[in-house]
């Protein structure tokens, strides 16, 4: 059987880029006459036949966005994926969802998929902040708004936490109540979320007059065990009075470690997940706002598939602190480091 023609055939023959191709096919009038004429003789010649879900917003009908994350397991992502899905609902969309486990690999083979099943749009959290390869969905003319984690150099729509001022507002909250001796879990250093939100704390420290040295910082991969372990060295050391920790499983399996342990630092973990308010003691989080950060990428998506020639934007929501028995100051002295 013959291929079907695809958008980077029409592309090549009429020899411009497949976004000028899209913009074509949806109807934008800002695309040069000529331009446009050899899109047109294109789709023509090649048998193209446009993919009419990527157009059915503008008619009411019924259109297929993705939601692609990393972690199936990750409350965070799955009340994302939820808040998405019913907002898709209200507007008539239906919706398909893919993980990416946090390979590289899955994740381009995830956007050949969504290129061959023609979606109408993509809401993204991406593997890596530096070696995801958006192009497969791009030059298909596939509108990407990225959620949580951007792109470098990604001409493209972000929707994301304030990650810098999470970090800052989880120092202040720590110095506040009498911590001295700080310690921060992020993750791998190309994760640009946990990256930071390590920096953030660590440079409000030092702006505070505390003095903060390379063993403040220790890095997990993001999940359970790795929290456990790191928070088991911390209590070994005997070093530290209080732990932030940048990710909502390695929160979890760090809470596991310090629970019970004599003199264990304050812990300030990441995400209101429900765990965090059945526990004793109770853990103070910082608090992202998923509900808004699934409305707004939702939204910036629908403007992106109905104005593909919009100039992409960048929207930051601030977190907030949920204070509860972890992080409370404690009776005893501050602790010291040992010698």
């Amino acid at each position: 059987m013959t291929p079907r023609p695809t958008i980077m055939d029409v592309a090549r023959t009429a020899g411009v880029s497949s976004a000028t191709v899209s913009r074509v096919i949806n109807g934008a009038t800002t695309v040069d006459k000529e331009l446009s004429r050899r899109v047109q003789a294109a789709v023509k010649d090649t048998g193209y036949v446009p993919n009419a879900l990527g157009r059915s917003l503008r008619r009411g009908g019924t259109s297929q966005i993705a939601v692609v994350a990393p972690d199936a397991e990750n409350p965070y992502f799955t009340q994302i994926i939820s808040q998405v899905e019913r907002i898709a609902r209200e507007r008539n969309h239906s919706v398909t969802v893919a993980h990416t486990e946090d390979q590289l690999a899955l994740e381009q083979e995830c956007f050949a998929q969504l290129v061959s099943r023609h979606v109408s749009g993509v809401l993204l959290v991406p593997v890596d902040s530096v070696r995801t390869d958006l192009g497969p969905l791009t030059e298909a003319g596939i509108p990407v708004v990225l959620v949580d984690r951007g792109v470098d150099g990604a001409p493209t729509d972000v929707v994301a936490t304030d990650n810098l001022d999470a970090g800052r507002q989880a120092a202040h909250h720590l110095y506040e109540r009498g911590f001295r001796f700080p310690v921060v879990v992020a993750g791998p250093p190309d994760l640009r979320t946990t990256e930071d939100r390590a920096t953030g704390f660590l440079a409000a420290w030092r702006g505070l007059g505390v003095g903060v040295g390379e063993s403040a910082l220790l890095r997990g991969d993001l999940h359970v065990e790795s929290g456990r372990a790191l928070a088991q060295q911390l209590l070994a050391a005997g070093d530290a009075d209080c732990l932030y920790v940048t990710n909502n499983r390695m929160s979890a399996g760090a809470f596991e470690a310090l629970r019970g342990a004599e003199d264990a630092p304050a812990l300030l973990a990441t995400d209101d997940d429900l765990w965090t308010r059945l526990v004793t003691p109770s853990v103070s989080v910082v608090h992202q706002p998923v509900r808004a950060t699934s409305r707004a990428a939702a939204r910036m998506l629908g403007q992106r598939m109905a104005s593909p020639d919009e100039e992409p934007s960048t929207t930051l929501l601030r977190s907030r602190i949920i204070e509860r028995e972890s992080t409370m100051p404690r009776d005893r002295g501050v602790r010291r480091p040992s010698a």
